[in-house]
Order: C-alpha cells, then structure tokens, then sequence
C-alpha cells in the first residue's frame, strides 16, 4: 500500500507500528486519528504468520509492505 503523501522520518518507519504513536507532534485526535491503525495491521499480520514494514518509496510517500505466508491443504495445494 502506497501513499502520495510526505513519507516520514527514518527513525519513524518501525515506531510507526507501535500502539498510540503519531509521528508529527502537531497532529492529535481531531486531526490524525489515534495512532492504532497500523498497530492493529502489524497484530493481525503477525498473528498470521506474517510480516509488515513501512520505508518511505523514491519519488514521495510511505510504502506499507504485507507479506503473509502460503498455506497449504493436506493434499499440498496451494489455498489463498
């Protein structure tokens, strides 16, 4: 998932993920939301065999990888 916004600072890209943080001071509740979306995203991942990372991509915006394991059925094909 890509944004066209501003990206964020370096020493943002894992803190990102924590519970509550918000990476500009000047943002707060009635104008940036709580700081638990991508918390949430990085407990759901992760509770699936998964992996989540943000960097800020060439050209502007933040880019928000998921990569989720392949699960197999008994048989060894592949199920989405």
């Amino acid at each position: 998932v890509r944004d066209r916004g501003p990206g964020t600072g370096e020493q943002n890209l894992t803190r990102i993920f924590d519970p509550f943080f918000r990476a500009s001071e000047a943002r707060d509740r009635a104008s940036g939301g709580y700081g638990l979306g991508l918390a949430i995203a990085r407990r759901a991942v992760e509770a699936h065999g998964g992996v989540i990372a943000a960097i800020n991509a060439p050209g502007g915006g933040l880019l928000i990888s998921i990569r989720l394991p392949l699960v197999r059925d008994a048989a060894g094909a592949a199920s989405a």
